[in-house]
């Protein structure tokens, strides 16, 4: 497979370099014995266990367990640095400026490696709203990167909120979906949305989700702090 750019089994020294090298350029996905430390907003640590460890080349990184669909600690769009430690232990360190956060992996021994290059393109939705919706609580980043799901259909005074999203930096983000073209009365549900939130002392933004949307709307959304967030979708007829 061409997509496949380098894999083996690796030492530490060998790990760091291929860090160091492919960060920016490819994925790279490793499988090793490590400990997990995060500092920042909290902090936590896992002790050393076998993990999947994930770079992706906008500096994301992921290390997953052996089961879940969530990972175990993550970093989004950080930039990535490694170092040996010594000749069995390999540090890679997943940093962000704005919050300051970090996230440090420390693999110990060998481990086995993969680079790849992966395909950036996106996701088709097809179906309903409803259909659209499930697909974005499944996926929270194809509104926002790094954004995880609160709840869904959430009951207000104004209406039921399609999605509530987190942001990386702890905010709420209230999300209105539309299947179709949306016009400047989907831009002002969102507004009462966020409006009700803000009432409640929380700090939120709201974002429309629209494969279009009138300029009626787009106006409205910039003139309210408010965002509009193209869908690629196809419909099936």
């Amino acid at each position: 497979m061409r997509e496949v750019l380098a894999s083996g089994e690796v030492d530490p020294p060998e790990l760091v370099e291929i860090v160091s090298r492919w960060f920016r350029r490819a994925t790279i996905v490793v499988i090793a014995r490590c400990s997990v430390e995060y500092s920042g907003r909290a902090a936590s640590t896992a002790n050393e266990a076998p993990r999947l460890v994930v770079l992706k080349k906008d500096g994301t990184l992921l290390v997953h367990g052996a089961t879940g669909r969530d990972p175990l600690n993550w970093q989004p769009r950080s930039e990535i640095y490694a170092r040996s430690v010594d000749d069995e232990i390999a540090e890679i360190r997943a940093v962000r400026t704005s919050p300051r956060e970090e996230v440090c992996v420390r693999v110990r021994g060998r481990s086995w490696v993969l680079v790849a290059d992966l395909s950036s393109a996106g996701l088709s939705l097809f179906g309903s709203e409803d259909d659209i919706v499930d697909e974005l609580s499944r996926s929270p980043s194809l509104v926002l990167s790094g954004a995880t799901l609160i709840a869904r259909e959430v009951s207000t005074p104004y209406g039921r909120v399609d999605l509530l999203l987190r942001d990386t930096s702890g905010n709420l983000v209230v999300v209105e979906v539309k299947r179709s073209r949306a016009d400047v009365e989907a831009a002002y549900q969102l507004y009462r949305y966020v409006e009700y939130y803000r009432r409640l002392g929380l700090s939120v933004t709201g974002i429309l989700a629209a494969p279009d949307a009138s300029s009626q709307a787009i106006k409205y959304l910039g003139d309210h702090g408010l965002r509009f967030v193209k869908l690629k979708q196809q419909v099936k007829t």
